[in-house]
C-alpha cells in the first residue's frame, strides 16, 4: 500500500522538483563555476583562476569590513528584534483589548516596500530638516549627523530592527495561539506572574516557532540588500556595506561600472556558507525535546 502511494506521489513531486533543479540548483552551481574565473560577464571567455578569488577575499579590507557590518546586523539586530518580539509576544497573550489592531499595526511595515521605508528613515535621520534632529534642536542639545560616517551603520540596523520586529514578532504570536488558554488560566490560579508565563510556559511551548523564526531571521540579515541600499543614497559609502552590497557593487558597480563577476561570484559563495552554518549551528542549539499540548 505504501509502495503504491508513493508511486502515486512522484508524479506530482517531478515538476516541482525540475523547477527546483532549473532555477535554484543550476544556477548555484553555474555561479560556484564562475567563482573559479576572472570574467566580466559581458565575453564568452573566462578565464580560470582557480582559488584566486577566494585568496583574494582574504586580503581585502571593503570584504571584512561588509562582513562585519554583516554580523552586526546579524547578531546585534537579531537580539533587539526578539527582544522587543518577545515583549510582544507576552503583552499580547494576556488578553490585552484590541489585539488584533495591535498585531496590525505592528505588521504594518511589511506591507510597504523595503525601498520606501529607507527613503523615509533617511529623511527623518537628515542633519538639516530630519525629524530626530528637529526634536534634539527644539529641547535645546545640538543636532547629530545621524548618517556620517560613524553612525550611519547603527541607524541603518535601528531602521532594520524597527520594520523587521513586527514580522517575527507575528511568528512568535501565531506559536503562542495554538496554545490552550486553559493552560495559561491554570497558570495563574497558581499564582504565576506574568513573567513566570511567558518563561515557564509559553517559552517551551513555542519553541519550535521560536527556532523557525530566529532561523528566518538569519538567512534573510545574511542577504539583505534592497533597504540597506537604498538607505545609502545614489552612492552608498563603504562604511555602511555589508557582503551582499558588496557582492552587488563588484558585480555590477555603481553609477562607475565594476564587472568583476568572478570575484563577486566567490563573495556570494561565502554567503552561501554562512548561511549553511548558520541554519546548521541554529538547528542544532535549539534542538529540543517538543512538548505536546
Amino acid at each position: 500500500m505504501r509502495n503504491s502511494r508513493k508511486k502515486l506521489t512522484i508524479p506530482y513531486l517531478l515538476p516541482a522538483v525540475g523547477l527546483y533543479l532549473v532555477f535554484f540548483i543550476g544556477p548555484a552551481i553555474y555561479g560556484l563555476w564562475i567563482s573559479f574565473h576572472e570574467w566580466s560577464g559581458f565575453t564568452e571567455h573566462m578565464t580560470f583562476v582557480g582559488l584566486k578569488n577566494y585568496a583574494k577575499i582574504i586580503h581585502d579590507p571593503i570584504y571584512w569590513q561588509s562582513f562585519l557590518n554583516m554580523m552586526l546586523i546579524l547578531f546585534v539586530g537579531g537580539i533587539f528584534v526578539f527582544l522587543i518580539g518577545f515583549l510582544f509576544t507576552a503583552l499580547l497573550s494576556q488578553g490585552v483589548i484590541a489585539k488584533k489592531a495591535i498585531r496590525a499595526i505592528i505588521f504594518f511595515p511589511q506591507i510597504i516596500a523595503p525601498i520606501a521605508l529607507a527613503v523615509v528613515w533617511n529623511y527623518l535621520y537628515r542633519y538639516d530638516i530630519g525629524f530626530f534632529n528637529s526634536v534634539l534642536t527644539a529641547i535645546g542639545l545640538d543636532p547629530v549627523n545621524w548618517t556620517g560616517p560613524d553612525n550611519i551603520m547603527m541607524s541603518a540596523i535601528t531602521s532594520i530592527i524597527w520594520y523587521s520586529t513586527g514580522f517575527y514578532a507575528i511568528i512568535l504570536l501565531a506559536g503562542v495561539d495554538k496554545i490552550p488558554n486553559t493552560i495559561f488560566e491554570a497558570a495563574r490560579v497558581e499564582g504565576a506572574s506574568t513573567f513566570t508565563i511567558f518563561t515557564k510556559v509559553t517559552l517551551p511551548l513555542i519553541w519550535d516557532v521560536m527556532s523557525i523564526a530566529i532561523i528566518l531571521w538569519g538567512i534573510n540579515a545574511i542577504r539583505l540588500f534592497d533597504f540597506l541600499f537604498a538607505f545609502g543614497g545614489a552612492e552608498p559609502p563603504t562604511r555602511m556595506w555589508n557582503t551582499a552590497m558588496y557582492q552587488f557593487i563588484l558585480g555590477f558597480g555603481q553609477r562607475t561600472p565594476i564587472y568583476q563577476l568572478g570575484y563577486s561570484s566567490a563573495i556570494a559563495v561565502t554567503m552561501v556558507v554562512v548561511v549553511l552554518l548558520f541554519v546548521v549551528t541554529g538547528r542544532r542549539l535549539f534542538k529540543r525535546e517538543v512538548y505536546e499540548l
